[in-house]
């Protein structure tokens, strides 16, 4: 077919893919994020014919994807709450339960109070700048042991307009004498023992710094137990995300590092533990 219309675009991208099991909505998330349309844009759109150049680019993208590499790092964006943000392959790629934690602490913290955050593990820096903009008198720095990662979240700061610390730090390592009022964190959680659970294209493509922690999954979160009393205010919380199966371990964990904090789990809406939240910590 030599002059493509988006539509026809779509549903050859759709056959191809659908015949190798791969996502069937991925043809029209890459029109959609290469060219900033909503669904009804891409609508308005479909009979319009594709030019050659851009032909071209599309069926690339629909081959990457055929190879199992994520969407959102083929054409370099993904959503969330709302926005789009840059992604590549030094970030993970944004998920639904993320925008769960988020909604947490929106509705725990006090929405006027000029709170300091820590953004810890920042990565893509989606955490730190979302509820940078969603509470402006919220002051916000975004930590990541990974250079590379904060360069994808100095782009995604300049994308959406803020101008937020960032420290490039092995947990509080570069912090030392900080303390903060919340600290939210999606930290690995990811058990090395699981990769035949996990997603091959996740395994892949994902960068594991971001994705595996030592002792089954709770590394990350033994260490920052441990050291976390230090580094919030009185009256500081903590916010994380976590694995679905780790409710009851990551709760032993705590009491015994922690025996006179409090812990709280969240469940997301497969009823499955995602989230945690702790207070009380001893200063």
């Amino acid at each position: 077919m030599s002059n493509w219309t988006y539509f026809q675009a779509q549903r050859w991208a759709s056959s191809f893919l659908k015949k190798l099991n791969r996502d069937p909505n991925a043809p029209r998330f890459v029109l959609m994020m290469i060219h900033g349309w909503s669904d009804a844009d891409l609508l308005m759109h479909n009979r319009e014919i594709m030019s050659d150049d851009e032909k071209q680019r599309y069926q690339a993208a629909i081959l990457r994807i055929a190879k199992d590499e994520p969407t959102q790092y083929v054409v370099g964006k993904a959503p969330f709450f709302g926005r789009t943000f840059v992604v590549n392959s030094d970030v993970l790629i944004p998920e639904v339960e993320t925008e769960d934690l988020i909604e947490w602490v929106l509705a725990e913290m006090p929405e006027k109070k000029p709170l300091k955050v820590l953004d810890l593990g920042t990565g893509s820096g989606v955490i730190g700048i979302t509820l940078a903009l969603e509470r402006p008198r919220w002051q916000v720095t975004l930590s990541d042991i990974s250079a590379s990662a904060l360069r994808v979240a100095t782009a995604n700061q300049r994308l959406h307009g803020t101008n937020l610390r960032q420290v490039t730090s092995d947990l509080f390592a570069e912090l030392t004498g900080e303390r903060f009022d919340l600290i939210v964190t999606n930290p690995p959680y990811v058990s090395p023992n699981a990769l035949d659970v996990i997603d091959p294209a996740v395994v892949k493509y994902e960068p594991p710094l971001a994705l595996f922690a030592s002792e089954n999954g709770l590394g990350f979160y033994h260490r920052l137990f441990h050291e976390i009393d230090a580094h919030l205010n009185p009256d500081g919380v903590l916010f994380g995300e976590t694995g679905y199966d780790q409710e009851e371990s990551i709760q032993r964990l705590f009491y015994r590092l922690q025996p006179t904090a409090t812990i709280q789990t969240k469940h997301d809406l497969a009823d499955r533990m995602r989230m945690i939240k702790a207070w009380n910590f001893d200063k």
